[in-house]
């Protein structure tokens, strides 16, 4: 469905609402994908899918909420929402729900974005993006065949629709498309897989592919490395300095930090303090920031809120200070901290959360490091880049970290425990590389230790953010590579594992 039918639907639904003393928030989407996936030179799947619905929230005067939803988005439903919704608002208040009153004193927007997409949704025919992507695979295939492969692609366009009783209607378009190679190679009995991606608004990313072949580069360079790791040796467990990549670092700004900033964790959050953000609190060494926000062409791209409101870019921490939160219209105020627009939903059937959307961890304090086009090749790099600014001690084990597989956070107690795809020591002139180990401490001591980035900032490590039974998508980043000094509440090996 277009995006101007939508809005008329919108100010249909919110037309029902005149007689109706409390307040109401009308959300609408239209949701389009298309996805494949390829397994050693055949189709194991190509699939479509569209959904599209209504989700009315309604509040009494009082503040007391309810929520009904339709997954027709069509003239006719709205009233009947309206009706289910109100009631709802009306049974919750006699049974002494929470009261809440914020979405009063929301800012009126008025918004109709374009679509940010180069290649529109459909543009280029399924049978044309299955022969791009089954070229790429095969050609993938053909100069790395020691490799088990699968490549697959995912191409999304949402049309979102929020309309208030205030007045407010914003509609927008979130495009994102993303193509990815996993690997699995195998070496002296043992198999170690990888996993690399290229995203971005639409096809243009096989197009681009299909041109420069940045991925596939990217992808036989991991495939070694995934094999050299199968024959390399276990790091003894213990306090190293370490140099992480940008997907390792988006990894620990967002599960271990950017969390614990959304406004509805404030009373489970080590950065919390009876319920509200602990601003001003030294949580990094001066020139480190933490910032979110959304980027045009990312693949967590999102200008508004799913509430409405503008999504505003957070500066979190400024040099090393923690200066503010991820508040939504209804949370933001109990937990201290300004509304930023943050509130996010999977879809119209969800009522939306404070949530990230491009986090990025940066540092002042930066080393340059020019590119080249082969892993190896960027860690001999790293490695000279250290030497010649005096970073690195000859004889001592400075170890990088490469890859992110993910992890868990206690945001309660500030614990966390990841995992990389392998370790090379660029202390060794011989750059010998280790097996993946457990990456674990505290979140303030892992903050502290920073003490440098490497490289200019890269942005794009994606991944989908899970919370309330919502998923929807995220990215983030730092410099190439971030410098940490070594720390006793930061290990290798497991010790806090």
């Amino acid at each position: 469905m277009e995006q101007k039918e939508i809005k008329a639907l919108v100010l249909s639904v919110l037309a029902e609402t005149r007689e109706f003393d409390g307040y109401v928030i009308v959300r609408a989407q239209s949701r389009r994908e298309w996805s494949m996936r390829l397994s050693n030179g055949q189709f194991e799947r190509v699939s479509t899918g569209a959904d599209s619905g209504f989700g009315v929230q309604a509040f009494t005067k009082d503040g007391a909420s309810g929520f009904a939803t339709s997954d027709v988005l069509a003239e006719g439903v709205g009233q009947k929402l309206v009706e289910k919704a109100i009631q709802l608002a009306r049974r919750n208040e006699a049974i002494g729900t929470k009261l809440n009153r914020a979405i009063w004193d929301a800012p009126q927007v008025l918004a109709e974005e374009k679509n940010p997409a180069k290649k529109v949704f459909g543009e280029i025919p399924l049978v044309q993006l299955e022969e791009m992507v089954m070229t790429l695979h095969t050609r993938l295939r053909s100069v790395f065949p020691e490799g088990v492969w699968q490549t697959s692609y995912r191409q999304v366009e949402e049309v979102w629709c929020i309309g208030r009783t205030d007045g407010t209607n914003v509609s927008f378009i979130i495009p994102r498309a993303v193509l990815m190679h996993q690997g699995t190679v195998r070496e002296q009995g043992k198999a170690q897989s990888t996993l690399v991606h290229r995203s971005g608004m639409d096809a243009s990313v096989l197009f681009e592919e299909l041109a420069d072949h940045v991925l596939e580069v990217k992808a036989l360079d991991r495939a070694e490395f995934a094999r050299a790791v199968c024959g390399a040796p276990q790091l003894p467990s213990g306090h190293y300095p370490l140099i992480i990549d940008f997907g390792l670092a988006k990894g620990l700004a967002h599960e271990a930090f950017g969390h614990a900033v959304e406004s509805d964790h404030m009373k489970e959050s080590v950065l919390g303090e009876a319920g509200k953000l602990r601003k001003g609190l030294r949580v990094a060494r001066p020139g480190v920031s933490i910032i979110d926000g959304p980027l045009l062409g990312d693949w967590a791209y999102q200008p508004y809120s799913a509430n409405g409101l503008v999504r505003q870019t957070v500066t979190i921490v400024r040099d090393g200070v923690l200066e503010a939160g991820l508040g939504d219209i209804f949370s933001a105020e109990e937990a201290g901290m300004p509304v930023t627009g943050a509130g996010r939903a999977e879809n119209y059937g969800h009522v939306p959360l404070p949530r990230m959307s491009n986090i990025r961890l940066l540092v002042d304090r930066m080393l340059p490091l020019n590119p080249v086009e082969h892993l190896m090749d960027e860690v001999k790099a790293v490695r000279e880049t250290l030497l010649q600014h005096g970073e690195l001690v000859e004889g001592e084990k400075n170890l990088l970290l490469l890859g992110y597989r993910g992890g868990q956070v206690n945001p309660k107690t500030g614990d966390f425990v990841f995992q990389c795809d392998g370790i090379i020591d660029v202390a060794d002139p011989n750059l010998p590389i280790y097996q993946p180990s457990i990456f674990s401490g505290k979140i303030l001591s892992a903050l502290e230790a920073i003490r440098g980035g490497l490289g200019e900032g890269c942005y794009d490590a994606i991944g989908t953010c899970g919370k309330g039974g919502q998923s929807v998508a995220s990215s983030g980043g730092s410099h190439r590579y971030l410098l940490m000094d070594a720390d006793q509440q930061v290990s290798l090996g497991g010790e806090h594992g």
